[in-house]
């Protein structure tokens, strides 16, 4: 038996096992630890290396153009000599692209550089807000389209309520003439709305003072039979004239009411038992009845009212801020529910002078014939006045108050008479002496020689804007030109390819869908009517590369100083 492990049967032909050695540690020795110390400082050491490169690789990609900067400021060459960069630089205020660093003129319209300091803010022509400057890609992109400013008749609507109503020039009132009480004896007319013809009898009266007065001209008219005529004179005169009393009781008669006529019939009947007829002065209908059988009525007191409806009145209610633009003579139109699709159509007869407190309404009155009838008074209409709108006050003031629309024919102008410059629309002497030119035997201004080849290359063009406008037209701009901010209405007009100015103008109200023109544009300029708000939106995001004064207000005395400044130091437009 082996002291080392169990007893195993011999096999004196079967090899020996192998005995596997237990492990041993390199060097003979385990790793002390120092060693794992300085192994685990070696991994951190590896993996601070990979970090910290990865840092600077990022740090050249983000900070490149820097580097690149310094490398060639390092590697430029020391003998080169560069000249010191200038704060200042010479523009176009009328091509904002043309800057140079150098004094001189624009190689577009000729006219001289301004000077302004480098970032400065760029300065605008007077009238103009904005400019902004768009490549024709852009233009494209936003679907920009332009329009042509010119004249064309527009009419302004107003449209209110009105009510059809009895003319009051055929409106007549039937009174008692009869001095003292009467009795109505009769009607012959009972019920208002009949209808009733002229002299055709309405009632009868009966008065005791009628009976007495009746009897005095049937004695009268005896002792004229009865007494012998005086053959003198002086007979006469102490007789008494029997023919002078017979006509002064018929002209009593005549004055209670009784016609010539009906006298006549007493006289020839010769009986004082007569009962006045109140007779109809006109045909018409009945339209109110003061009186039934039995009732006295004193003088004067109001028994019949008879109005002839074959004639009426539309009475129309306009407003205070409206009824500048009715005048008398104007065509009028008039529908009623009654009779839907017709138009009942006139011209505006009267414009009461008075206000009515109440409504803040002016009353405005037309005639309408009404043979048929078949307009009622108490109906309501719906009244349409349309006004041409160059016949409003506005635009006649502006009118008369315009001479170089009455001087347009005349061989030459004055600057007075012109005003402002037909090339740019600046007013003359705002930028510089006004410089005279002579076109087509005329002599006109300009306000700088920039001008001049535009004149002279389109004469017709810029000489339409002298003319006078059109009889009933006016000036007019697209609605969809026109940004309306709250406060002013801005017009986008294309000076140049691609450049459009923001002009603020004075408009009419919209007619349809476009605006009268009553200042700012003149005829054959040509404005953004697509696309203006996109232009207004680049003006806006980018107010200092579009040169924009927004919507700030109007520069007070000092930056007036300063651009009139600017303007003597160089033209502009």
């Amino acid at each position: 038996m082996s002291v080392h492990g169990p007893s195993r049967p011999s096999d004196p032909g079967a090899p020996e096992p192998a005995v596997t050695p237990a492990p041993v540690p390199a060097g003979g020795t385990p790793p002390t630890r120092w060693q794992r110390f300085r192994m685990v400082v070696k991994v951190v050491e590896l993996r601070l290396r990979f970090v910290a490169l990865m840092a600077a690789t990022g740090l050249v990609f983000a900070y490149w153009d820097t580097l690149w900067n310094h490398y060639e400021k390092w590697t430029r060459p020391p003998g080169e000599i560069h000249a010191a960069a200038s704060d200042t630089e010479h523009f176009c205020p009328m091509h904002p692209t043309v800057v140079q660093s150098e004094p001189g003129s624009c190689p577009i319209c000729g006219m001289p550089l301004s000077k302004r300091k480098k970032g400065e803010a760029e300065g605008l022509p007077e009238g103009v807000l904005s400019r902004v400057t768009l490549e024709p890609y852009r233009v494209a992109q936003a679907g920009v389209r332009t329009s042509e400013v010119g004249y064309a008749p527009l009419s302004e609507t107003v449209t209110t309520v009105g009510s059809v109503e009895v003319d009051e020039r055929q409106l007549k009132r039937i009174s008692s003439k009869t001095k003292g009480m009467s009795r109505v004896e009769k009607l012959f007319v009972n019920y208002t709305g009949t209808k009733v013809e002229a002299g055709e009898p309405l009632a009868e009266l009966y008065s005791p003072e009628l009976y007495q007065a009746i009897q005095e001209l049937l004695l009268a008219q005896r002792s004229t039979r009865e007494r012998p005529r005086a053959q003198t004179a002086l007979g006469r005169s102490v007789l008494g004239d029997p023919d002078e009393l017979v006509a002064l009781s018929r002209e009593k008669l005549r004055l209670w009411g009784v016609a010539p006529a009906q006298i006549e019939q007493i006289l020839r009947e010769g009986k004082a038992e007569f009962k006045l007829p109140i007779l109809s002065p006109i045909g018409g209908v009945l339209i109110r009845k003061g009186v039934v059988e039995g009732d006295y009525v004193a003088e004067g007191q109001a028994m019949f009212e008879v109005a002839d409806l074959t004639h009426v009145w539309v009475k129309a209610q306009v407003y205070e801020n409206q009824f500048a633009l009715v005048r008398v003579g104007q065509a009028v139109e008039a529908t009623v529910e009654a009779y839907p699709g017709e138009v009942f159509s006139g011209k505006v007869a009267f414009v009461d002078p008075v206000l009515n407190p109440a409504t803040r309404t002016v009353t405005v009155r037309y005639d309408l014939e009404n043979a048929d009838l078949r307009l009622r008074p108490g109906m309501f209409a719906t009244v349409t006045l349309k006004t041409p709108v160059a016949d409003t006050p506005a635009f006649l003031a502006r009118r008369t108050s315009i001479p170089a629309a009455g001087a347009a024919r005349t061989a030459s102008l004055t600057v007075e008479q012109q005003k402002l410059c037909l090339v740019t629309h600046a007013k003359l002497g705002s930028m510089g002496e006004p410089v005279p030119i002579e076109v087509e035997g005329r002599k006109l201004w300009m306000c700088c020689v920039g001008c001049e080849p535009k004149l002279k290359g389109e004469p017709a063009k810029y000489l339409a804007r002298l003319a006078p406008a059109p009889k009933d037209e006016v000036l007019t701009v697209p609605e969809s030109a026109v940004i309306d901010t709250g406060t002013r209405k801005v017009v986008y007009v294309e000076a140049e390819p691609g450049v459009f100015e923001g002009r603020e103008v004075v408009l009419g109200p919209v007619s349809g869908d476009r605006y009268p023109v009553l200042d700012g544009l003149s005829p054959g300029e040509t404005v953004a009517a697509q696309g203006s708000f996109l232009i207004d939106a680049e003006n806006r995001l980018n107010p200092k590369a579009a040169g924009s004064q927004g919507d700030s207000p109007r520069p007070d005395a000092e930056a007036t100083r300063s651009a009139a400044a600017h303007a003597a130091a160089g033209h502009r437009h």
